[in-house]
């Protein structure tokens, strides 16, 4: 398990590094794959980074773990998009590292976490899923929840089965890899936010001293 997170935690190192205006999100899938070949392991292919704006956690821009094989692509994995970071721009780095081929299956663990699909129309009977949405509708239109965020949870659990049974939100499914050790790093990055606080902090730093 050491090699695989110590991988792990040092790609999103670099990953954080070589975000930055004017790099390419190829830029960054190279020097990732150069750390998990430098530990003899693989990043997971299926993780991806986005680009993050306010409501919003899977902007357009998008970067690869890992480049798609050509059998990949012909199975239906999809291609990232080049792409080119610019200023001030902010990123989620998530980093999955794998001791085997880096290709996990869905696993067997309950799902905790949901988000509403914005696209979707929904058409529910059921009181309790009724409740939910209208909750997800008021709190959480856009972003991640869990089911302790509801003041009745066992509600919440009974409409959120039914709703995700009409695969109505997304929700994020636990993956695993049979028979090998797997890490995962998550850093949220803003090119900006340590220039800004410092600024800021100068500011008052100044203010009260006069």
């Amino acid at each position: 398990m050491g090699n695989v997170a110590v991988a792990a935690y040092n790609a999103m190192l670099v990953a954080a590094a070589s975000i930055k205006a004017g790099n390419k999100n190829n830029d960054v899938t190279e020097v990732v794959n150069r750390v998990a070949n430098a530990y003899g392991v693989n990043a997971i292919s299926s993780v991806r980074m986005h680009q993050m704006k306010r409501f919003v956690i899977d902007g357009v821009k998008e970067v690869a773990l890992k480049a798609p094989t050509p059998d990949e692509l012909e199975a239906g994995e999809e291609k990232v998009d080049e792409c080119t970071f610019e200023q001030a721009e902010v990123y989620a780095v998530d980093v999955a590292m794998s001791t085997g081929e880096g290709k996990p299956r869905t696993g067997t663990l309950r799902t905790t976490v949901f988000k509403r699909n914005v696209e979707a129309n929904y058409r529910l009977k059921m009181k309790n899923s009724r409740y939910i949405l209208s909750e997800v509708d008021k709190k959480f239109p856009t972003l991640p929840f869990t089911l302790a965020h509801f003041d009745d949870e066992r509600a919440a659990k009974m409409g959120t089965t039914r709703v995700t049974g009409l695969e109505k939100p997304d929700y994020f499914k636990t993956i695993k890899e049979p028979d090998e050790e797997t890490a995962r790093v998550l850093k949220e990055l803003e090119e900006t936010a340590a220039k800004k606080a410092a600024k800021k902090a100068a500011k008052k730093k100044k203010k009260g001293g006069k």
